[in-house]
Order: C-alpha cells, then structure tokens, then sequence
C-alpha cells in the first residue's frame, strides 16, 4: 500500500472520531431517570357495615368510622404495594336461631393492598385490592331472646363465643390529584369477612367505606 493511501485513511479515521465528539456534544446528555420513592400517607373516612351469612336474618347496617395511616412502596410502572393499619367499627344487628343479636365491633386491620394507577397525569384513576388480616379490639353486645335482653362485652359469659381474628378481602378504586411531592385521593372500598365472626354461627362481616387518602 503506497504511503498516500496510509494517509488518506488515517486522517479518515480521525475526521470520523472527530465528528463522534462533536455530535456528543452537541445531544444533551439524559439524566439517569430516577425511581420513585416510598411514601407515607393518613386516611380518614365513613364506613357503613353490616353482618352476612346463611344463618344471618333481619339485618341492619351499622354507620362507622375508618381511620388509619399506609406505606406507599413502588413496584413497577404504575403498581406500587400499599400495607395499611386501620382502626375501623364494624357489626350489625342480626338474628341467628332465635334470638336478636346487636353486635358493634372495633377492629384494628392490616390491609396488604396491591396499588394499581390507570394512567399518568395529574388526575389519575386508580383501583387497588387484596387481603385485610384483622385483630379484634373492642366488642359490645346487645342480647334479645323473647324471654331476656342483656347486654354485655365480647369474652364475657355466654359472650365468649366471638372470635378476636378475621380475615377479610378488599377491594375499591378511586382518583388521585398529584403534586410533585404528594397526592390526595378519594376512595371507595368493599370489605368482605371470609371467616365466622361466632364459633357457632355463619356469620360474617362486610363493610362499606368512602376516605380521603393523603400521601407525602
């Protein structure tokens, strides 16, 4: 190869590595995109629950409140997981057998939600669901048979019957409004007890709740 050739292609070369550096330069460089991160949210509510079941009869729906705070973690995309801790009032009046039962139940849940956003923007739709473990912190019952009424607390006398652990599944939608470093939200959620609130009835709990739901 003569020497002109040799040349002629080193300076091709550099001509080509010159042109790389200047386009660089000149594309802006992207920021490395970053993660969202976790936050914190409180809610606040009206819940509107009652009792369910095969042996429940003459039912009427309890008015409640729903209270409690969340950890918002994101998982992908749009999902994000949402573990909550509650304190909600739940029960009904009900009939079972023969007798009247007036039952109001404080409950202190641990929902673990799967957190589900529609779209992105300021206003975004959203749907969320998933299991509600729940420890039972408060009890009082009204007792009516035709021959007596009493009224008394859950773990006393004939009373002992109800049980302090449920397991429930949720599940609701709503919409959001963002701002750069927060959100408000409004949120509708069905609550269904899968297990007997008595040990010797089928009787479950189901509940009704409309909250506001801030996130930071």
């Amino acid at each position: 190869m003569r020497p002109s050739r040799v040349a002629r292609g080193v300076l091709l070369v550099l001509g080509l590595l010159c042109a790389r550096d200047a386009v660089a330069q000149a594309i802006p460089a992207r920021e490395p995109r970053r993660r969202p991160r976790p936050a914190v949210g409180a809610m606040v509510g009206y819940s509107r629950s009652d009792l369910i079941g095969p042996e429940a009869e003459q039912l009427r729906s309890r008015q409640g409140s729903l209270t409690g705070v969340y950890l918002l973690a994101p998982l992908s995309g749009h999902l994000s997981f949402r573990p909550e801790l509650l304190f909600s009032l739940k029960g009904g009046r009900t009939q079972t057998g023969t007798a009247l039962l007036d039952i109001e139940l404080a409950y202190l849940e641990m929902p673990l939600l799967a957190k589900l956003v529609l779209s992105r923007g300021r206003v975004r739709p959203l749907v969320f669901g998933g299991p509600a473990p729940s420890l039972q912190i408060g009890c009082d019952v009204q007792f009516i048979a035709a021959d007596q009424a009493s009224r008394s607390t859950c773990g006393a006398g004939s009373f002992s019957l109800f049980r302090t652990f449920d397991v429930a599944v949720v599940a609701g939608a709503g919409v959001e409004m963002r701002w750069p470093q927060s959100a408000l939200a409004l949120e509708a959620r069905y609550t269904a007890g899968l297990r007997s609130i008595l040990d010797a009835s089928n009787v479950h709990n189901r509940a009704f709740g409309l909250v506001l739901a801030l996130t930071l």
